[in-house]
């Protein structure tokens, strides 16, 4: 019984010696700082430096990808500008060396004309910009080519560049010796163009002085007095164009209204009818019809 109740008690003892033993363990472990181990701390840095390094190409990447997209659209198309104008200029190159190599002054002028169909076609399809880059390149090899200036001048009056196209006619004229209806044609056509009617009617005169059997000078001089509301010298002149193209519907129908404008029927009448000969379909016709029974 005794010795029964010393084992209880020893075995007591023992487990609280354990228990002391373990909880002053337990303790030590709680102060431990697993931070400071060496093979933990080395392996934690660099833990740490790829994160950053992680982090950093990511930033990198970001910002890279930011600046490609923000001004993303100004940035490609200079890209795409700077390419394509290189490729211009190349193209431009081989094509003045192309035709330098051109043996036979049959060859050159096949070759030139090819390249003003080309450019005229650009201008009729209104595509300026390409068309005034195809003259210039025709006029690097044939510098002296009046053709080639008017088709130019006739891109810039067509743009609204009025100040190009009237330098470029100018210039035409020291190169025609000031005897070239057509650059006095188209001075007039830009001034009118302008605003500028007493010039427009100066050179359409210089135009006619040079060539009396063109009926579109005639007949643009009369518009240009129209304009200035000198109806009897519009109604003149575009006579005078009439007798130069006798079936003109255009004069025809200029020669109605003013005499619409004059307030006389009988010559309205007379042009009417002419009109209703030569073109009987013209969608005018009605309306100019009521137009004149409503004269007195």
């Amino acid at each position: 019984m005794i010795l029964n109740i010393f084992f209880i008690v020893l075995a007591v003892l023992s487990l609280a010696f354990i228990i002391i033993i373990i909880a002053r363990k337990l303790s030590r472990l709680k102060n431990i700082n697993v931070n400071h181990l060496p093979d933990i701390q080395a392996q934690r840095q660099k833990d740490i430096i790829l994160k950053n390094r992680l982090q950093r190409l990511v930033n990198e990447s970001f910002d890279k990808v930011k600046d490609l997209a923000a001004p993303s659209k100004e940035k490609v198309n200079n890209i795409f500008k700077k390419y394509y104008q290189k490729l211009k200029d190349v193209e431009k190159e081989l094509k003045i060396k192309g035709h330098q190599k051109l043996t036979s002054s049959v060859d050159k002028s096949r070759a030139l004309d090819e390249s003003i169909i080309e450019a005229k076609q650009l201008l009729n399809q209104e595509e300026y910009k390409q068309a005034e880059e195809a003259l210039l390149d025709i006029l690097s090899l044939d510098p002296h080519n009046v053709e080639v200036y008017k088709l130019l001048a006739e891109v810039y009056r067509c743009n609204k560049e009025y100040v190009q196209a009237k330098e470029t006619l100018e210039y035409l004229l020291r190169l025609t010796h000031n005897e070239d209806p057509d650059v006095f044609h188209s001075l007039a056509d830009i001034a009118k163009a302008r605003g500028n009617l007493k010039q427009a009617e100066e050179d359409y005169l210089k135009s006619i002085s040079l060539s009396e059997d063109n009926y579109l000078y005639f007949l643009s001089l009369a518009e240009v007095y129209q304009d200035l509301e000198e109806n009897e010298k519009a109604l003149e002149i575009a006579q005078r164009a009439l007798i130069l193209s006798s079936n003109n519907p255009k004069i025809l129908d200029f020669l109605i209204n003013i005499s619409i404008i004059m307030q006389d029927k009988e010559l309205a009448i007379q042009y009417l009818d002419k009109l209703k000969e030569v073109n009987p379909e013209n969608n005018k016709i009605v309306d100019f019809s009521k137009s004149i029974d409503s004269l007195e």
